[in-house]
Parts: C-alpha cells; sequence; structure tokens
C-alpha cells in the first residue's frame, strides 16, 4: 500500500471572473467596442450615465443591470462621482462555457434588468454582492467565498431567466467581420484625413449602404463614430499631456483648432482648457 504524503496545495484568492469598480473620476467616456467577454454593467448607485449595446441607448437607472454578450458593440457616456457610480462584471468567455458545459455561448436578453423586481431578485442579491465587495474592496476571506458563490449563483440566474432560445435582434449579435475591420482601421487612422468614402470602397460598399449597415451595428454613423475615437483621444491627451490645445487638436485629426474647440465645446458643455484644469488630477480611468 503507498504511503501517504503531504501535498502542498497552492490557493488563489482570484475570482474566475473580473469585477471592476470604475470609482468617481468625473466624465467617462468608452467608445464602441467589443471583446469576448459578456459584460455586465451595474448602476450601482444613482444614474450614472448612458450605455449604448448594439443600435439601443439606455439612460443608466440605479440597481439596473444592462447585459452585453459576447463581440456585441456597446460604448459608455458618464459621469460618476459618490453619488452615481457603475461596477462592471466581465466573464471571461472560456470560463463561462466550461461552467454551462457547452462550447458554443449562450445568447442572453433582455438587455436591462430591474434588479429589484421579479424574477431577478436572486440575481439582483448575487450581483450587488460582488459589487459591494468590489467598491469596498474586503480583505477577509469570509467575504472572497461570499464573492464567489455569487458568481455560481450569477451564471444560475442568468441561465434560469434570461437565456434566449429563439430570434435574437441585432444587439444580440457578435459585430460582423467587415466591421470589424473598418473599426480596427478608423481607431488606426483617425489622427489623418480620414475618408469614410474610400474605406466602404475598399470594403466594396456603396458609401449610403456601408453607412447603414455600420449604424445598425454600432448605434452611429460611421462618420460619427470617427468624431467619437477624436474626441476619446483629445480628452486622453488633454488630461495626460501638456501639449498645447493647437497640438493635440492636430494629433486627433480635427481640421483647425477652431474646429476642436466647436466640436469639444458641443460635446461637453466647455472648452478644452477648463475640461483639462478641472479634471487632470482626477484622472482614474480603469
Amino acid at each position: 500500500m503507498p504511503q501517504p504524503y503531504h501535498e502542498r496545495l497552492n490557493y488563489t484568492m482570484a475570482l474566475p471572473l473580473r469585477v471592476i469598480d470604475h470609482g468617481t473620476c468625473g466624465p467617462k467616456m468608452v467608445l464602441p467596442h467589443w471583446h469576448n467577454s459578456v459584460e455586465l454593467a451595474y448602476a450601482y448607485r444613482g444614474h450614472p450615465g448612458t450605455v449604448h449595446i448594439g443600435s439601443s441607448t439606455f439612460e443608466m437607472q440605479d440597481h439596473h443591470l444592462y447585459v452585453v454578450n459576447s463581440e456585441v458593440v456597446h460604448s459608455y457616456e458618464t459621469y460618476l462621482d459618490e453619488d452615481n457610480q457603475i461596477v462592471t462584471l466581465l466573464l471571461p468567455a472560456a470560463w463561462l462555457r466550461n461552467v454551462v458545459e457547452d462550447e458554443q455561448l449562450p445568447i442572453w436578453g433582455p438587455l436591462d434588468l430591474d434588479l429589484r423586481t421579479d424574477p431577478y431578485r436572486d440575481l439582483g442579491r448575487a450581483v450587488d454582492t460582488l459589487a459591494t465587495n468590489a467598491v469596498t474592496e474586503p480583505d477577509q476571506r469570509a467575504d472572497y467565498l461570499a464573492s464567489l458563490g455569487a458568481e455560481y449563483q450569477l451564471v444560475g440566474q442568468l441561465l434560469k431567466h434570461l437565456q434566449v432560445n429563439g430570434q435574437v435582434s441585432n444587439d444580440q449579435l457578435p459585430l460582423p467581420e467587415p466591421l470589424r475591420q473598418a473599426v480596427t482601421e478608423i481607431q488606426d487612422k483617425y489622427g489623418t484625413a480620414f475618408s469614410i468614402a474610400d474605406l466602404a470602397e475598399r470594403l466594396n460598399y456603396s458609401s449610403v449602404y456601408f453607412s447603414r449597415f455600420f449604424k445598425e451595428y454600432m448605434g452611429v454613423a460611421p462618420k460619427a463614430y470617427l468624431g467619437q475615437i477624436r474626441l476619446e483621444r483629445a480628452t486622453e491627451l488633454l488630461m495626460t499631456s501638456q501639449d498645447s490645445v493647437q497640438t493635440i487638436a492636430t494629433k486627433t485629426g480635427f481640421r483647425t483648432e477652431k474646429n476642436f474647440f466647436v466640436t469639444f465645446k458641443q460635446h461637453f458643455q466647455m472648452t478644452p482648457m477648463t475640461y483639462r484644469e478641472r479634471y487632470a488630477a482626477q484622472r482614474a480611468w480603469s
């Protein structure tokens, strides 16, 4: 009979899913993007802003959960402070497929859930446990185990109440490959004199059809998306560099400093310099 031996086990306190507390950093714009994870955006407190999922737009409400299926385009326009906070739960595709024992990820909906109503109360308790432990950063093992249990309770409730077996909408479907290519090119070349018409031609689409196809999945027209990219990059440079406003306008693809000034003020209701002075010290992007 083999002799018993002492096996040293390596335990980790890392949770299978990622829980992100976005803090109280003031204005936060997250450009349209996608990833190979299911994202659950939880309005932990207040009314933190707007979430776009595919072509749908939701004004975020306290204790509502917003469901973003894997590889679906989404974006945010928010203002985060003590009274308005968001906690994001990211469920990695590989871990999720293992949990549900299926190579094909389930498609979940509806996209906007009031966690205070039936049948979502149990889901709400799981989400609130995870969010509270993320915001308060507990270090006790009991809190870790509570979060671990809440993760599996979360997936169980999603499978029980949200799985879609019938027809799905574009807001629940992955971004088609041609649009992935288009988005990547816009993100790479936003600082140049970029032509949406030339991009459509390279992808073998007419300008009209391409614009309609793009907006159907992204929620905005390609020209508007290009503008969003430029504004987001400009705000980051305002808060992380000492570049002049004129230099930032040039780097981010605006035709003139005046065009940048007018566009920025229309979007943020303040000048670029006022934005820099107000928020540079509070920068806490997640």
